[in-house]
């Protein structure tokens, strides 16, 4: 199981998560993603890695409650734990020294960009 270390409603609806996983935090890559479960009769619910701490062992996920699985997974609470969590998972995004570069994103496209920004 994979315990909520942090829980933050970032604008009503929009949650982000701290959840302990150092396997993950360890080996994620900018543009990674995770698939969670938060109960047994949930769906798989994929998304993307915004942030980690390899040092504490966390990875940050933001999503926006938009059903039944988003919902229940928001009404979980800093200590409670996710049920199944797989990850790292997909192929890392392809970065190159090329100068600068700009990044822009928007809503919730924000947190896939912001791992991207960061490398």
């Amino acid at each position: 199981m994979f315990k909520i270390v942090e829980k933050k409603e970032l604008v009503p609806g929009t949650m982000e998560f701290w959840i302990d996983a150092p396997l993950i935090a360890r080996k994620r890559k900018a543009g990674q993603f995770i698939i969670l479960r938060s109960y047994e009769q949930g769906e798989r619910i994929p998304l993307t890695i915004a942030d980690a701490d390899a040092e504490k062992g966390t990875i940050c996920i933001i999503f926006q409650v938009v059903g039944k699985g988003t919902q229940h997974l928001a009404d979980l609470n800093e200590g409670d734990e996710i049920l199944d969590l797989a990850g790292p998972l997909g192929s890392p995004t392809d970065i190159k020294k090329v100068g600068k570069v700009v990044c822009i994103g928007g809503g919730l496209g924000i947190g896939p960009v912001h791992p991207i920004a960061r490398r």
